[in-house]
């Protein structure tokens, strides 16, 4: 009798024309790495800028041939090849120095329903929006990879896919503090899976998870990576949810 082999899983970054920043990069690499993870990078043509771009004020008359062209397009078109390229570019060069599996789709949409749309065994990985305060930030930041790990625990069936990457994330001492959010009383089971000597471990109970509660997390999140299973994601209106991760100063990954 044979059995077939486990389906391996993969985490998805979506790429816009926002772009992602190194440091995000190589933290997704290290995470693929230590999970054994492939890599999918989803490069996305966001149709919501399209429809921007179609707006008469973008346009101009060439006056050489009396031809409409649309500014606005044009330049977001070269935006997207140059934005896509780059971190094409270095996504494939991390990752084949890190030995993990790369591949590459094209899709139309935003970041956040084309990525929660895809099935299969995929968890998510959103990265911060570069921001120059954010960017001046990470080049002061020394020691771990990860400063400040939240993790949330739900009660959900990826419960334990979140205690299991945060255990690989400690052994690899990739992470300094790790901040557990509990959905209602904590299993105390979880924390002692967690506990390392010396790791410092704080611990807020009692989080409602309601789609203006999971909007608030996330927007205000003080972490450099926030762990979030996909079930608290259920009922949350993809707007709030898309604001939301716009305005996170961290990297938040989706636990599917």
């Amino acid at each position: 009798m044979t059995t077939e082999p486990a389906v391996r899983r993969s985490i998805l970054v979506p790429i816009d024309l926002h772009g992602t920043s190194r440091g995000s990069l190589e933290t997704l690499v290290r995470l693929a790495r230590l999970l054994d993870r492939r890599l999918l990078g989803l490069l996305l043509d966001d149709i919501r800028l399209q429809q921007v771009a179609d707006l008469p004020f973008t346009t101009e008359i060439s006056l050489a041939g009396g031809r409409e062209r649309n500014l606005l397009r044009d330049h977001l078109s070269q935006r997207q090849t140059l934005v896509s390229g780059n971190t094409r570019r270095i996504l494939d060069d991390l990752a084949q120095h890190n030995r993990v599996e790369l591949a590459f789709e094209n899709a139309t949409g935003s970041r956040l329903r084309t990525s929660l749309e895809r099935g299969g065994q995929l968890d998510i990985f959103f990265p911060a929006r570069q921001r120059w305060q954010l960017l001046a930030a990470s080049r002061s930041a020394t020691g771990s990879a990860i400063r400040r790990l939240g993790i949330v625990l739900a009660g959900t069936a990826q419960d334990q896919n979140v205690v299991e990457t945060t255990r690989l994330l400690q052994e690899a001492r990739l992470v300094a503090e790790i901040y557990v959010i509990s959905v209602g009383p904590l299993d105390r089971s979880a924390l002692d899976k967690l506990y390392r000597p010396g790791s410092r471990i704080c611990v807020q109970a009692n989080l409602r998870c309601e789609p203006k509660t999971i909007v608030q997390l996330v927007s205000q999140s003080q972490y450099d990576l926030l762990l979030l299973p996909r079930d608290c994601l259920k009922g949350v209106p993809p707007e709030g949810l898309e604001a939301a991760l716009d305005k996170a100063s961290g990297q938040v990954l989706v636990i599917n």
